[in-house]
């Protein structure tokens, strides 16, 4: 049985991919088949392309979503680009007292993140109602069931990925999509990253660009207080001629790093993916590629 009733819609991002309209028909369809009400922020219609206004307008619907007592969780609807503009037209002192989890991922983490280092409020990743149902055969099982979960309040406990470095490490996991993260540096929407587990996962860049992101992260003077990381899969992250393959970016930044990490967990911009919750405590063992959450959203 679901621990929410009824979830917000939201669209924080601009959808990179040129389209008129959204269409968030068989996303609704199942949430409300898991027993779920569903309400859709007036901006979600319009918020596939930017406009004067356009930040403030859902910054607004997202504030009314945190108002509304009658929403439990906010869903964003899909990922894109520009979630970073809505950052500082929201009200934290508000939100941190109706506390609510922000759903989503890719450049929905700004927006998660950006409530999180505010607030503290955790919040999920892996799953956008719009993104699950973009390919013929629907949502996936994996994503699926990782929302369920989520929705029931059980606990997120997989196997995954293979070991960079041994050990064990207990944290606030946090993450995921790595430019965002890179996105919010120097800004006050930045999280303490001391004390973490991070997950980073990115989609479309270069291998050069990952590589110049992981060091931008490692030169963070709180990285040095981070507990260990969990890397998921690059989709569509082109190898650089001169600069390196994505496979030896890792390695190199493994090189550097010596904590408890895994990588090739299950997590990224494709359609099977684990759904968690994040800004709670987890453990990672790393010499059984084990992340388990060890704390209640």
């Amino acid at each position: 049985m679901s621990k929410y009733q009824t979830v917000g819609i939201i669209s924080p991002s601009i959808m990179l991919s040129p389209r008129d309209s959204l269409d968030l028909a068989k996303g609704i369809a199942h949430l409300e088949r898991l027993g779920l009400r569903v309400k859709e922020a007036p901006s979600v219609a319009r918020g596939i392309r930017q406009y004067a206004g356009s930040a403030k307008d859902k910054a607004n619907d997202i504030m009314a979503m945190y108002a509304d007592k009658d929403v439990d969780i906010l869903l964003a609807a899909h990922g894109g680009a520009g979630a970073l503009r809505v950052l500082e037209y929201l009200d934290y002192d508000f939100i941190k007292k109706n506390a609510k989890p922000i759903v989503g991922f890719s450049d929905a983490t700004s927006l998660q993140l950006g409530v999180y280092a505010r607030t503290g409020n955790p919040f999920v990743i892996g799953y956008c109602p719009e993104y699950e149902f973009r390919a013929p055969e629907g949502i996936h099982p994996l994503v699926d069931k990782g929302l369920r979960d989520v929705l029931s309040g059980r606990r997120f406990k997989a196997q995954s990925g293979r070991t960079l470095h041994g050990g064990i490490a207990e944290g606030i996991l946090l993450g995921e999509c790595l430019s965002t993260i890179s996105d919010l540096s120097g800004t006050p929407y930045y999280p303490n990253i001391a004390g973490t587990i991070l997950l980073l996962e990115d989609e479309c860049e270069s291998s050069y660009k990952i590589s110049l992101m992981l060091t931008q992260l490692k030169y963070n003077p709180q990285f040095k207080d981070v507990k260990g990381i969990v890397i998921g899969r690059f989709s569509e992250c082109v190898d650089h001629p001169t600069q390196g393959s994505m496979a030896e970016i890792i390695a190199d930044f493994a090189a550097q790093v010596d904590i408890p990490m895994v990588t090739d967990f299950d997590f990224g911009h494709f359609r099977e993916r684990f759904v968690l919750p994040a800004g709670v405590r987890y453990r990672l063992n790393a010499d059984e590629c084990c992340l388990e959450q060890i704390e209640d959203l």
